[in-house]
């Protein structure tokens, strides 16, 4: 089993994430790829598919806060609550906040 992500890792790759994100937004060209093999040097001896899947994290995290997440990175729905918050807290790298979110239905 793999080690936990730390904070530090959450933080680069949600970085990473938001401003591909943004890019993405600004009509620019995205590479993915380079991008994820470039952000590997930086974590903890993490595969490629470690980031691709934190990276659907990520994109599970904004779908809930109400905000468009990055094409290809479908949300997968089981992500830690540390992820959320670092999102939460980094949300401004591409001019967002989160949304409200409507009560729970009972």
């Amino acid at each position: 089993m793999a080690n936990p992500w730390t904070e530090t890792e959450d933080r680069l790759v949600v970085t990473d994430y938001l401003l591909l994100l943004r890019e993405h937004r600004e009509g620019k060209k995205v590479n993915k790829a380079a991008s994820r093999r470039a952000l590997l040097a930086n974590l903890n001896s993490r595969s490629e598919a470690s980031v691709e899947f934190k990276r659907c994290n990520i994109s599970a995290v904004l779908e809930k806060l109400g905000i468009a997440w990055m094409p290809g990175y479908r949300p997968a729905k089981n992500f830690q609550r540390s992820l959320e918050k670092t999102v939460t807290e980094l949300l401004p790298l591409i001019g967002e906040t989160p949304k409200p979110q409507p009560p729970p239905q009972s």
